[in-house]
């Protein structure tokens, strides 16, 4: 039984992750990328957008997803240009995953590659987002939000703070963030599916932040000076990480990030470091497709 129910309400949950058949969900994705100008006025540079396709199946313990760009709608100064959200529009990626474990994705590099190749684009952005270091930073990325959506798992309570009774199952390891809480919310109604909401508070560093740097210096933002601050780029993120999820199928309802970033760039000559702020947020609706059931 995917729920459990004590007393007349619903005060625990159990939470699986196999389906009894394949599911179709279509997603749209969009992210916002604002920096904090020296009035302290907030300042939005990049909308990005995008429609895909994804395909949920199981195979004995193994979860895994199938997903296929349909649509760009982005817009603004680097609507081309962010490689965290051009990995959207890659043709075709899989993933594939046991409990919070990603055990492989494929399809992301020779995709990402692929994808450069036909944007149309000068040939200096093409040179920097052909970037080594890019790809395995998005593929963190793509582990890193399969681990947010599936953090919980069995019984756990509906309204509660559940940080202790996570660390005490040992699924709050992370190499690379630091989560301070994870808090249920209750439920939602999200794509006429029960959702079980919970958010997660964690600190996240990023030694090379994506072309945050140039929105925020080459696009007027601030005075033409802060163009000389090339070197030293790095981030800290206070992140709010909300899921909802559907508990009979672990396939998530919506997912959100609010992210404050503060970003330190140094001057390569003076070695002077300045900092600025910006405010990130991703969102991502995922909706079952309405010629089929999920079970």
């Amino acid at each position: 039984m995917p729920f459990s129910l004590v007393g007349c309400g619903e005060s625990e949950v159990t939470l699986n992750y196999k389906l009894a058949q394949p599911v179709d969900v279509e997603v749209y994705t969009e992210s916002y990328f604002a920096t904090i100008d020296l009035k302290g006025e907030e300042q939005m540079g990049t909308i990005t957008a995008a429609y895909v396709d994804l395909n949920y199946s199981t195979a004995g313990d193994t979860t895994k997803v199938q997903r296929l760009y349909r649509l760009n709608n982005s817009r603004g100064y680097l609507k081309n240009f962010m490689p965290s959200e051009l990995a959207w529009r890659v043709k075709e990626v899989n993933l594939a995953a046991v409990d919070r474990e990603v055990t492989s994705i494929t399809g992301l590099d020779d995709g990402y590659d692929t994808l450069l190749a036909h944007i149309p684009m000068p040939e200096r952005w093409r040179k920097q987002l052909l970037n080594p270091d890019y790809k395995p930073h998005l593929r963190r990325l793509e582990k890193h939000r399969w681990e947010m959506d599936h953090l919980l798992t069995g019984t756990v309570p509906v309204k509660a703070n559940i940080t202790q009774m996570l660390k005490d199952q040992g699924r709050l390891n992370f190499a690379l963030i630091k989560i301070d809480s994870v808090v249920t919310k209750g439920f939602e109604n999200r794509d006429h599916r029960h959702c079980l909401d919970y958010k997660i508070y964690l600190h996240e560093t990023e030694s090379f932040p994506y072309y945050i740097w140039e929105q925020h210096v080459n696009s007027n933002i601030v005075p033409e000076k802060f163009k000389a601050y090339t070197a030293g780029h790095k981030a800290e993120y206070d992140t709010e990480f909300e899921i909802m999820i559907d508990p009979e199928t672990g396939i998530p309802c919506q997912e959100r990030e609010v992210k404050v970033g503060t970003h330190y760039m140094v001057h390569p000559v003076t070695k002077d470091t300045v900092t600025f702020k910006s405010n990130i947020t991703h969102e991502r609706l995922f909706n079952i497709k309405r010629n089929q059931t999920a079970e």
